[in-house]
């Protein structure tokens, strides 16, 4: 009976011992004694409990510096019957100064029907510190028509965005982007199939008459977007994106779709980031994805 009550008792000590050094963020330091409750994981701390870096992406940085990044990626859209994946190649050059930011990209495309440049893009960002908490972030864009086609004209963007830093590692998001399309409301053929009879093969007869689905007028078009993202060290940070948007075609339905970044700091110069976009609600299959490779210049 003796032995049972002070195996009991030891029991009770070692709990009120583990509480008194609780440590809810891992990161070695006594909550009791941690400044910096909420360290993302594995990432070093000072005797405070505070992470020794700043947790920053390269777009958010107030220091000046120069970036490029090169990106390889692909997308699918299963309402273009007679064409296969897109492959995309893109090249972007990223200004900063203090809290502006200045953004260069195009790229080249490929699939089995035609290749050719993408549109280009330049944009400028203003960032505005509100609190330490909270960070709104206004900018503007022209999208240049590079892409080959008649009715391709120059868009115009909008956008901006509010973030929420209730820790050091975890943000979370809200943006909206408008985009005045500049296109010619012309008709744009999405695919083309013979519409004939068939031979007795299997072949369409050679009557001139073709099926045609065809888009007829286009929109400005609005996009609404949330998420969260956390840094799970200085190095590694993921967030995860819902968007909502209009689609440039009068007659076609809004964009919905779950995307999700991956950014991974390789050292002081590189670094590489993973995107992959989803569109739900759809019946077809539309995704995309693009793997980049940055370079800090200085």
């Amino acid at each position: 009976m003796i032995k049972q009550i002070f195996l009991l008792g030891g029991l009770l000590i070692s709990s009120g011992f583990a509480e008194s050094i609780s440590d809810k963020d891992f990161d070695g330091v006594p909550d009791k004694l941690d400044l910096c409750p909420n360290t993302p994981f594995l990432c070093e701390v000072d005797s405070t409990g505070c992470t020794t870096t700043i947790l920053t992406l390269p777009f958010e940085t107030e220091k000046e510096n120069l970036t490029m990044t090169l990106g390889y990626g692909f997308s699918t859209n299963d309402d273009l019957i007679d064409r296969e994946v897109q492959h995309n190649t893109r090249v972007k050059l990223s200004y900063y100064l203090n809290s502006w930011a200045y953004t260069l990209q195009t790229g080249y495309f490929t699939h089995n029907l035609h290749d050719g440049a993408l549109d280009t893009t330049v944009r400028i960002r203003k960032r505005i510190k509100i609190n330490p908490e909270l960070v709104l972030s206004v900018g503007a864009g022209l999208r240049l028509p590079t892409y080959d086609f008649d009715s391709n004209k120059m868009d115009e963007l909008l956008y901006t965005s509010l973030h929420y830093y209730p820790t050091a590692a975890l943000s979370f998001f809200a943006g909206y982007n408008f985009t005045r399309i500049g296109d010619d409301e012309v008709e744009t053929v999405l695919s083309e199939t013979p519409s004939g009879d068939k031979n007795s093969d299997g072949t369409a007869e050679e009557d001139g008459n073709e099926k045609k689905d065809t888009y007829e007028g286009l929109q400005n078009t609005h996009k609404f977007y949330l998420g969260t993202g956390y840094f799970f060290t200085e190095n590694f940070y993921m967030n995860l994106i819902y968007s909502d948007e209009s689609n440039k075609f009068v007659s076609e339905h809004r964009i919905r779709a779950i995307s999700s970044s991956i950014y991974y700091k390789i050292d002081e110069k590189w670094f590489a980031t993973l995107y992959y976009k989803y569109e739900v609600l759809d019946e077809d299959r539309h995704d995309n994805l693009l793997f980049t490779i940055g370079y800090t210049l200085w």
